[in-house]
C-alpha cells in the first residue's frame, strides 16, 4: 500500500516538475524577445502547481536570476549601464523596507493598484510627460522595485513601462531592464535567505528550471532579432497591458 502511494506521489511530483519546466521554457523565450512576461507567467505556474507563496517567490527569484542574467548576458552589448548603475543604487536598501511592509499590505489589493499604475504608464499620452530625466526616473524606479521583489514576487511589469524610453533600440530595453532585474532578483535572494528560506532543499527543482530559462532565452534573443521596432514596441505594450489585467484580476481568480 505505502509502495503504491509512494510511487503515485513520484509520479506526481515528476509531472509537475515538467510541466514547470515547460512553463520556464516558454516563459523566458517570450522575455527574451519582449523583455517580460516569463516572470510572471512562471509565477502564475508555480501557483498553480500548489506551491504555497513563501515557497514559489524564493524558487522563482532563482530562476528568474538565471533567466534575467541569460539575457544580460546575452545583449551585454546594449546595456545602459548609467541607467542600471542609479537603478541599482536606489534599489540597494529597500527590500528591507520591503519585508517590513509585506505583513502590513494585502497582496490582492496591492496587485490591483498596481495593474492601474501600470495601464497609465503605458497608454498615457506622449504630451502627459512627467518631465523626469532618465537619472531621476531609473532612481525611482529602484526604489519601487527594490520595495516590492519581496511584496510581489514579480516586478516586471510594475517597471517595465519606464524602460520604454525615446530613442532606446529594442535590445536597449530588453538588455537594461534584464540587467536592473538581475540586482533586483539578487537582492531578494539575499533577504529570504535572511529571513531562513532553505534554498539548498530546493536545488533539485531549481536546477532543470534553469537550465530550460537559458535555451528559452537564447530562442527569444533569435526572435528578437526579427522584430521590427515598431512591433517591438507595440508587442511590448500589448503584453505589458495583458499582464496588468491579470494583476489587476488576482482578487477573483
Amino acid at each position: 500500500m505505502w509502495a503504491i502511494q509512494n510511487a503515485a506521489m513520484a509520479e506526481l511530483e515528476l509531472l509537475t516538475l515538467t510541466v514547470l519546466v515547460g512553463a520556464a521554457l516558454v516563459g523566458s523565450t517570450i522575455s527574451g524577445f519582449l523583455g517580460m512576461g516569463g516572470g510572471i507567467f512562471l509565477l502564475t505556474v508555480l501557483f498553480l502547481c500548489g506551491l504555497e507563496p513563501a515557497v514559489a517567490i524564493p524558487i522563482h527569484a532563482l530562476v528568474q536570476l538565471t533567466s534575467n542574467g541569460t539575457r544580460a548576458v546575452l545583449f551585454r552589448e546594449h546595456v545602459r549601464w548609467s541607467a542600471w548603475r542609479t537603478f541599482a543604487l536606489c534599489a540597494l536598501p529597500f527590500p528591507v523596507l520591503g519585508l517590513a511592509v509585506a505583513g502590513l499590505l494585502d497582496p490582492d489589493q496591492t496587485k490591483v493598484m498596481i495593474g492601474c499604475l501600470v495601464i497609465f504608464a503605458t497608454w498615457k499620452p506622449k504630451s502627459w510627460k512627467v518631465g523626469w530625466g532618465e537619472r531621476l526616473s531609473f532612481a525611482a524606479v529602484g526604489v519601487v522595485a527594490g520595495t516590492m521583489g519581496v511584496v510581489v514576487g514579480a516586478t516586471g511589469p510594475l517597471i517595465a513601462p519606464f524602460f520604454l524610453r525615446e530613442g532606446w533600440s529594442k535590445e536597449e530595453i530588453v538588455a537594461t531592464k534584464a540587467a536592473c532585474q538581475v540586482f533586483v532578483h539578487v537582492q531578494k535572494i539575499i533577504a529570504f535567505g535572511f529571513v531562513g528560506f532553505a534554498f539548498a532543499e530546493e536545488l533539485p527543482r531549481v536546477l532543470p528550471l534553469a537550465l530550460a530559462v537559458i535555451v528559452g532565452t537564447w530562442c527569444g534573443k533569435k526572435i528578437l532579432a526579427r522584430l521590427t521596432e515598431a512591433r517591438f514596441r507595440m508587442g511590448y505594450r500589448v503584453v505589458l497591458t495583458g499582464l496588468a489585467l491579470r494583476l489587476m484580476a488576482t482578487p477573483w481568480i
